[in-house]
C-alpha cells in the first residue's frame, strides 16, 4: 500500500541521517586526534633538525637523525591529510601526468635508468573523490615495487 511505501521511505531516510551523523562525528573526532598528533609530531620533525646544526658533520648520529626527521614529516603529511579532509575531485589523468613529472619518480628513473616508464591513460574517464597525496603515494610505490622486481632492463 501507498501508506506502507511511505513509511518504509521514511525509515530509509532516518537511516540516511543516522549514518550522515556518524560519519560528521568520526570526522571530528579524526579531525581531534589529527591535531593532537600534529603537535606531537612537530618535535619529532624539528628536535632533530636542533640537534644535526649542533653534531659535527661527521658523526655517525647524523644519518638516524635525519632518518628520524624524515619519518616525522612523513607521518606529519599523513595527519595532513586527515586534517584537511583530503578529499578532493581529481581527474586521474592529470594526477598521473603530475606524478610523471615529480621529483619522486625522477629519482627512480635515476635508480632504475634501464627501465623504461611509459603511459597510456584512457581518455574521458570520471573524475574521482579522493585523497591526491594518498594516491600519489600508491602510483610512487607501484612503480617502484616494479622497478625492484624487474632484474635488468624492462618497461613498466
Amino acid at each position: 500500500t501507498l501508506k506502507e511505501e511511505e513509511k518504509q521511505r521514511r525509515r530509509e531516510l532516518e537511516q540516511q541521517l543516522h549514518r550522515a551523523q556518524s560519519m560528521e562525528t568520526i570526522g571530528l573526532m579524526a579531525g581531534g586526534v589529527a591535531h593532537d598528533l600534529n603537535n606531537i609530531l612537530s618535535g619529532i620533525v624539528s628536535y632533530p633538525d636542533f640537534l644535526l646544526l649542533q653534531l659535527p658533520k661527521e658523526s655517525s648520529l647524523r644519518k638516524p637523525l635525519i632518518t628520524i626527521k624524515e619519518s616525522g614529516e612523513r607521518a606529519a603529511q599523513v595527519v595532513a591529510d586527515l586534517l584537511a579532509g583530503a578529499r578532493e575531485i581529481i581527474d586521474l589523468n592529470d594526477l598521473i601526468d603530475k606524478f610523471l613529472a615529480s621529483p619522486e619518480l625522477l629519482k627512480i628513473k635515476e635508480n632504475y635508468p634501464a627501465i623504461l616508464i611509459e603511459k597510456d591513460l584512457e581518455v574521458g574517464l570520471f573524475n574521482l573523490s579522493a585523497a591526491p597525496g594518498n594516491l600519489q603515494k600508491c602510483l610512487l610505490n607501484l612503480i617502484l615495487n616494479a622497478a625492484e622486481a624487474i632484474n635488468g632492463p624492462g618497461r613498466i
